[in-house]
């Protein structure tokens, strides 16, 4: 890829007064009612999901301050499975990925070539069931999962360049992201 960040000069609309009021971060309340705060964020491969329609990797995003809930990890296949029979989540090309965090799971499934369908499942309202809710609900991604997200694009878009044999699925399904998902050093550019 041969793209690059460039930097623009704002236009005149844009003065301090205006950013002062404006690209705050906003004091909603998460999925548990609390107001948001920034928590650095790990993520950890557990494995797959295979289903008769569907392979998922399965991911959890770990919070640095709190576990992941119990009961969430240890429903999590049933879930999913249980969304799959009720005809409730598409299984597109039969291939996707799904990210477990704090009282939040997004199912990722790749469709139509190279388009990512996202659905999304909160406690909000529900606790402590997971329920599914709408992107307009939900957001498609916090910035944490976006980079699990980012991690996969760039893996099916590797895929998607290939001969797409055997070996190149199973390349694929084999590929993790692992580790800290906070950058250690920050640069501007």
């Amino acid at each position: 890829m041969d793209a690059t960040s460039i930097i623009l000069d704002l236009p005149p609309t844009l003065t301090d007064t205006y950013l002062q009021t404006h690209a705050n971060v906003d004091t909603l309340a998460d999925q548990y009612g609390k107001q948001y705060q920034y928590i650095r964020r790990s993520v950890k491969p557990v494995g797959f999901l295979s289903h008769e329609q569907l392979v998922l990797k399965l991911y959890q995003m770990l919070r640095e301050t709190e576990p992941l809930p119990q009961y969430l990890q240890e429903n999590l296949s049933t879930f999913i499975d249980k969304e799959l029979a009720q005809g409730h989540v598409d299984p597109k090309q039969g291939v996707g990925f799904a990210i477990l965090s704090q009282g939040f799971l997004s199912i990722n499934i790749w469709g139509r070539g190279n388009v990512l369908f996202t659905q999304t499942y909160t406690v909000e309202g529900s606790f402590p069931a997971l329920s599914p809710k709408p992107l307009e609900k939900t957001g498609v991604a916090c910035t944490w999962e976006m980079r699990i997200m980012r991690y996969e694009y760039d893996r099916w878009q590797d895929y998607l360049e290939t001969e797409m044999t055997l070996a190149d699925k199973k390349h694929y399904l084999q590929n993790f992201i692992a580790g800290n998902l906070f950058k250690t050093e920050i640069t501007q550019h």
